[in-house]
């Protein structure tokens, strides 16, 4: 049995994140959720895979079981009204034939300045929020938040920028993809002076059915997107699936004479350079067939077809990384290491950083972990 339990406010983002190993693994789980303080069982929490639609409800009992399913490269979220959200991430070999024990904490009221806004300025704030959030994608306009109200805001770090927070999950229902989804919200801050936000969350998504255009929407939404790139990454299919590798390099030109002293004089008299990479030297496969990127620096992406949504986003916003065909887009790797799955899921999201196309990729337009086209 193994028992895990909130000892902070904070713990659901900063403890318990256990690194778990990146091939497939299927496994059963059992679990029960019961309060801290006396173990009574509480029925109707949410328990569910960060970004997946594998989830469930604790019964009468406050129990829950996981059949026969993958894991993933990504967190357990276990959230219940008047409670603590807890976030734990398995190793298969540590919770596999193991019941365990979530014990989660009542939540303690903040006290939090909630501002009171004029309706012009809440109605902007929302705006501003829906489009850091879902995106401006033809997606986001087909997304609605069930429980917009829930959502208050508070004075950031300085006069020009804000806070959101919800003390429920939003509900959102994306209506050109076919989900349901309830966010967690943690954490969001906006920056009026220089359009700066930051976003932090837990996903749960839920079939709205099986009807036939929503599969066509999420396998045209699929093909261009980061999850595409990570799968054909680790099957060495980036050329046959439409995407260019390029490692950006500085290198020098001996015929630049710069002036400056030292180290700005190599700095200005290099060039920037986008040489050809492969999937092999991207990618390093150690003796257990455990997926990690190990380049540093910026990577330039290219995609050889134009995506379902840049159509719509052309004729609506600025598309950074628009191509007469295609896209392209730079991921900054931040770690040396960063762990990555079969399924195409980072160990850490936040150890990379897109700019160009993949900027617009927000939550309205972002699939599932465990989708699957067809």
């Amino acid at each position: 049995m193994i028992s895990l339990q909130v000892k902070s406010r904070y713990c659901c983002c900063l403890a318990l994140l256990l690194f778990s190993i990146s091939a497939y693994t299927q496994i059963n789980i059992t679990g029960k959720v019961v309060d801290e303080k006396d173990d009574t069982p509480l029925p109707g929490a949410s328990v569910y895979f960060n970004n997946t639609t594998v989830g469930t409800y604790t019964d009468q009992q406050g129990s829950f079981y996981f059949e026969a399913f993958n894991l993933f490269n990504t967190e357990v979220v276990v959230s219940c009204t008047g409670y603590e959200v807890l976030v734990y991430k398995p190793i298969a070999e540590k919770v596999k034939g193991k019941r365990i024990i979530v014990k989660l904490q009542k939540k303690v009221e903040l006290q939090r300045n909630k501002m009171v806004l004029t309706n012009a300025v809440r109605k902007r704030w929302l705006d501003l929020f829906q489009k850091s959030f879902l995106g401006t994608s033809k997606e986001a306009t087909k997304c609605t938040i069930e429980n917009e109200p829930d959502i208050y805001f508070t004075q950031g770090e300085n006069k020009t920028s804000f806070m959101a927070h919800a003390d429920t999950p939003l509900v959102i229902i994306n209506n050109m993809l076919g989900y349901k989804i309830s966010f967690n919200l943690v954490e969001f801050w906006y920056n009026d002076e220089n359009g700066q936000n930051y976003l932090l969350g837990y996903s749960r998504y839920e079939e709205l059915g099986n009807n036939k255009k929503w599969i066509k929407h999420r396998q045209f939404c699929y093909y261009g997107s980061t999850l595409h790139f990570y799968r054909s990454l680790i099957t060495n299919q980036l050329y046959e699936q439409g995407f260019g590798t390029f490692l950006i390099k500085q290198v020098m030109d001996s015929s630049r004479e710069i002036l400056l002293p030292g180290e700005q004089a190599k700095a200005a008299a290099g060039i920037t350079m986008a040489v050809p990479i492969t999937a092999h030297q991207i990618l390093y496969i150690d003796s257990t067939n455990n997926f990690s990127i190990r380049i540093r620096g910026q990577l330039l992406v290219q995609y050889s077809s134009n995506p379902s949504s840049k159509d719509f986003s052309r004729r609506n916003i600025y598309i950074a990384g628009n191509l007469e065909k295609g896209f392209e887009s730079y991921i900054l790797f931040k770690e040396s290491s960063i762990g990555l799955n079969n399924a195409g899921v980072l160990s850490d999201p936040a150890s990379v950083e897109y700019s160009g196309y993949w900027i617009n990729e927000k939550a309205a337009n972002i699939l599932p972990y465990n989708y699957q086209p067809g």
